[in-house]
């Protein structure tokens, strides 16, 4: 198997894992919530998809990118993102990853 199989693989098996999943997000969460707030506003949120942009070699993503993603994410209207909305960013960012790993 090559490196990126077993990658994929080991996304995969935090995608089927709910308590894995909630760690990688948790622990995510806790870095990008940089002020310690306990919720990701958007600026954090931006420098979050900058980050995973440059990882994984895409394009910086635009104010209106990080808007949309923003506004998909908080479901509540609160203007903050709680770790229940960031788990769904992750779990989209490891289903990107496990595509990447797997072409």
């Amino acid at each position: 198997a090559t490196s990126t199989h077993i990658m994929a693989e080991q996304i995969d098996a935090i995608l089927n894992d709910k308590d894995a999943l909630r760690e990688v997000a948790l622990a995510a969460f806790d870095a990008v919530d940089t002020d310690g707030s306990g919720a990701i506003d958007a600026k954090e949120l931006k420098t979050v998809m900058e980050t995973v942009a440059k990882d994984m070699g895409a394009d910086q993503p635009s104010d209106d990118d990080v808007d949309e993603v923003f506004k998909e994410l908080d479901t509540d209207k609160t203007g903050k993102i709680n770790v229940d909305q960031f788990t769904i960013l992750i779990k989209q960012v490891l289903e990107g990853m496990k595509a990447q790993a797997s072409a």
